[in-house]
């Protein structure tokens, strides 16, 4: 496995974990009768960090793909 690839696995194995933990704490809320709800300011939050998120993985990817046919 080239080093390239190793930061976009494990990038996305860690963003399915952190959506995967929220949907269950998001449900298990529901569940108890008291429903979480974040709002705008919520969602842009979890948009940039994601975007960022996106993008440090991206810019590693391609600095060590870098030199390599």
């Amino acid at each position: 496995m080239r080093l390239s690839t190793a930061p976009r696995i494990a990038g996305l194995i860690i963003i399915a974990k952190a959506v995967l933990i929220g949907v269950v704490y998001w449900r298990r809320a529901e569940i108890l009768g008291r429903p979480i709800h974040i709002g705008a300011d919520g969602w842009m939050i979890a948009i940039t960090i994601g975007l960022a998120i996106a993008a440090g993985i991206y810019v590693t990817a391609r600095h060590y793909g870098r030199g390599k046919p």
